[in-house]
């Protein structure tokens, strides 16, 4: 479903020019220079909302009930930033078990806001 009107053309600077490929060709799509990427070439992004999760085991006061748990995490005066901390912890410890986080690890698609491709270097977009 290929819409003539909004993929970009592959220019002498683009992204898809590769020292690997032609220096005239994206590498991706093999389109020439001048010539529209094709519809499915990887060069061209776009914008999308995605929700990342990440089941973790946290050490919490053995007390807490998770209502306080989940208030302490979301309702508190406790940065969420300090869960980057905790992701570290982990990929260091599962990186030396030789694993990732990719174990723990999950990716939601939420919702595809704009359709406008673009070449994600020099972020130049194309309206229809």
């Amino acid at each position: 479903m290929k819409n003539q009107n909004i993929l970009p053309l592959v220019l002498l600077d683009d992204d898809g020019i590769r020292p690997a490929g032609k220096p005239d060709e994206c590498l991706y799509c093999k389109q020439k220079v001048g010539e529209e990427h094709k519809y499915d070439c990887v060069i061209l992004q776009r914008k999308v909302k995605v929700r990342y999760s990440y089941v973790i085991e946290i050490e919490v006061p053995w007390s807490w009930t998770e209502d306080q748990i989940s208030f302490h995490r979301n309702g508190s005066s406790w940065c969420c930033d300090n869960s980057l901390d905790e992701l570290e912890e982990l990929r260091t410890q599962l990186n030396a078990e030789n694993n990732c986080l990719c174990s723990v690890f999950n990716c939601d698609v939420i919702e595809i806001p704009d359709m406008k491709p673009f070449r994600k270097n020099n972020k130049e977009e194309i309206v229809p």
